[in-house]
């Protein structure tokens, strides 16, 4: 069953006005709580993570309001909407898949940090997503060149080998990430049960949903399938939705990583286990 470019990007502005309202109030949210730790003395204003997730909101809001955009555009008189809508040689697609590329790497960065932080600073374990991340760099510029010069979307290469790239980074750091916390929390959990509040502080702090989504789009692109239409549209939106969900609960010192685990075989150093300051 085919569908049409139209209903392809309307479906995909819905998807992202979805995961766009939440982002919206989780950011605010975030932002409020972490601005109200800094009043006890942990300044925030001159880190890394808090003008990442400024950035991270204009770049996002940036992105939602050119697909609406875009929309607009394409139902504009005497114009074919199918034709412009599957051009990605449109100036208009252009500066939205320049969004969607720095919003992935501005991601895929904040995860590598994660996994810094999580691992006490090891070096070793940063040394394959920290060339991944390289890669990808590299690999956007040449996308971005490609779809100036090709309208189908298919013909780009560049786009597969980013794919891989980004899901790699994702899928490399969301299982040392979960394997790490798991290790150290396990000793911690109720003897003869399951802890289901540390099974969620792995699923979010492992930003697994982050890697799903990348998965997914990988999935799609690779099946050529016109579904990823959808599913990149909403990238940006996810990226800033995961990573507001970690400082949503950094701000409420949620992190697992301030439990009192010295005891612990390879537990975190004191700088992990004041994860909650160093996030900030």
């Amino acid at each position: 069953m085919s569908f049409s470019i139209v209903s392809l990007n309307l479906a995909g502005l819905a998807l992202s006005t979805f995961f766009y309202g939440i982002y919206f109030v989780l950011f605010f949210i975030s932002m409020y709580l972490l601005m109200r730790r800094s009043q006890t003395g942990e300044s925030i204003y001159r880190t890394a993570v808090f003008n990442s997730a400024l950035l991270l909101f204009i770049l996002i809001t940036s992105h939602w309001i050119m697909i609406l955009a875009r929309i607009f555009l394409a139902f504009q008189e005497e114009r074919n909407a199918e034709l412009f809508l599957a051009d990605s040689r449109q100036s208009t697609a252009l500066a939205q898949n320049t969004i969607v590329v720095f919003c992935t790497l501005i991601g895929d960065s904040l995860i590598i940090h994660r996994l810094w932080v999580v691992w006490s600073g090891s070096k070793l374990v940063l040394i394959f997503p920290v060339v991944s991340l390289l890669g990808l760099t590299v690999d956007s510029f040449v996308s971005d060149y490609v779809n100036w010069r090709y309208a189908d979307v298919f013909a780009n290469p560049s786009l597969k080998v980013g794919a891989v790239l980004t899901l790699l980074t994702n899928v490399y750091c969301t299982a040392l990430i979960t394997w790490r916390i798991w290790a150290v929390t396990r000793r911690s959990m109720p003897v003869g049960g399951t802890n289901l509040m540390h099974f969620l502080v792995i699923w979010i702090e492992s930003t697994a949903f982050h890697a799903f989504w990348a998965i997914l789009f990988f999935v799609l692109y690779q099946a050529e399938s016109e579904f990823q239409y959808i599913v990149i549209e909403a990238v940006p939106e996810v990226v800033g939705f995961v990573n507001t969900l970690i400082h949503t609960r950094v701000g409420l010192g949620w992190t697992s990583e301030q439990m009192q685990m010295t005891d612990s075989p390879g537990g975190f150093s004191a700088k992990a286990k004041s994860l909650a300051g160093s996030e900030v």
